[in-house]
This record gives C-alpha cells, structure tokens and sequence, in this order.
C-alpha cells in the first residue's frame, strides 16, 4: 500500500495526501470508497463525518446504535411528581384528633363562663333595683307632707297583687322606681323592705319560666340568694325560679312578724 513520503500516512490508489497537494497547490483527491473530509478511519473505510443534529454532532456509538430523532410538535414526558399522600394521611387524622381534643377541653369552658356571666349580669340589675328603691321611697317620703309610714316589713313587686303588707300607696313609688331603673318594666321583681330600706330584691324575664333569677344580695356567680330576715343568706340552688324565691321569702316574712307581735 504506497504511503505519503512527507507524513507516512497509508494512502489508497491514485490518492494524494494532503500535506502534499497543499504544498503543490493540488486538488485534493479522495477515493470512491472514501469518506468524505474530515472522518475518520471506520471498519478499513472511513467513519462518516458528523451529521449535526440541532447543532450537535452524532451521539457516541453512531451508528451502531439508534439514535432518536423526535419529529416536531412532540413533547418531551414530564418527570414524575413526588407523591406526599402518604403525609396528608398522616396529618389529617391527627389534627382532626387535636381538634376535637381542644372542643372538648374549650366548649365546657365556653359555656360555663358564658353562663356566670348572664348571671352575674343579672345580680347586677338586681343591684340597681336595689338602689332604685331606696331612692324612690326616700323621694315619695319627702314629697308627702308629714311624711309616709313605711314602718315595718313587707314586699312590693311588679305584680301588685303580689304585694304584702305594704302600708301606704305604692302609685307614686312605681313611677320614681321607673324613673331610677328605666329597664325595670323588662322584668318581674319584688323587693322586701324593713322600715322603709330595701333589704332584698330579686328579679328576672319570668316568674315561672326557666330564666336567670338576680337577686341582690347576690350570692355567687353560679348561685343565687334565698332572702332572710336575720341578715344571713341561704343557697336557693341554679333551679330556682322567682316565684320560688318569692314563695320563701313570703313565707320567711311572716314568720318573723309573728315573731315579733
């Protein structure tokens, strides 16, 4: 096989090297079975030359192996997405737990505050009514010339036929009540007075009806007052309605005033 005498490269029949027809200034030859310039010997011929591909030359092993080539208007498959279910399992069932937890805990709470609150409330206007009163029968004594009798004990309430042992007339008292307790028609009341003071009053929205009873004084938040006339206080229980306490105090007030003829 003749070979360049400048480089020593093998050349096939009829070929010129390269290095040779440029410093001729020949025209470089190239066998038939040649490959075209710039391969690369391959199986005794020449390796193709590379076929870009977007600009990129054949892959490596070309062509022993395929290579793909997508055709237009074909996507590429997206990775697949991590899966975080099995942390929304996890999650879920626990904070549904907690939550209920937390109901539990809050909502006896709620509701027990809730209600020492609406009573306390109405201890409160039991408290007004209280001081309305006196007001109101220190300003009917005053207007009356010589002055009421208000000597002894007895009850005024908003149902006048409720009334016991009251010694004079209640009409201007009414009026002077509503003028220092403007919510008093709102309510169902009765107030115990000894010698023309206020000593006890209850009230609230029923006289039989479930309700919160105030009466003043008050016991605690969560208990409200039986009325005594020796000044100490029994517990008269959550059930007790108004009429119960007026019931009580009716008949604890004649008690007394027996007790005293």
């Amino acid at each position: 096989m003749p070979y360049c005498i400048n480089c020593g490269r093998f050349l096939q029949e009829g070929e010129v090297c390269n290095c040779t027809a440029n410093a001729q200034g020949a025209p470089m030859q190239q066998p038939n079975n040649a490959a075209p310039q710039g391969g690369q010997p391959y199986n005794g011929g020449m390796q193709p030359p590379p076929y870009p591909y977007n600009g990129q030359p054949y892959p490596q092993g070309y062509p022993n192996q395929p290579y793909p080539v997508p055709t237009f208007n074909q996507q590429l498959a997206n990775p697949p997405k991590k899966s975080y279910a099995w942390i929304l399992a996890i999650i879920i069932p626990l904070a549904c737990v907690f939550v209920l937890i937390l109901m539990a805990i809050l909502v006896p709470s709620m509701l027990g505050y809730t209600k020492r609150s609406k009573q306390s409330s109405f201890n409160s206007k039991a408290n007004i009514l209280c001081k309305a009163a006196n007001t109101a029968i220190v300003e009917l004594d005053e207007k009356t010339k010589g002055g009421i009798n208000v000597k002894g004990r007895y009850i005024i309430s908003s149902d006048k036929s409720k009334n016991s042992g009251v010694p004079f007339d209640t009409g201007e008292f009414y009026a002077g009540l509503e003028r220092y307790f403007s919510d008093v028609k709102d309510y169902d009341y009765f107030i115990v007075f000894s010698d023309g003071c206020a000593e006890y009053t209850a009230l609230s929205e029923s006289w039989t009806k479930k309700s919160y009873v105030g009466t003043y004084p008050g016991g605690t938040a969560r208990n409200i007052t039986k009325y005594n006339p020796d000044g100490i206080g029994g517990s008269a229980g959550e059930k007790a309605s108004l009429y119960d306490l007026y019931k009580d105090a009716l008949y604890k007030l004649s008690t007394y005033v027996d007790k005293e003829r």
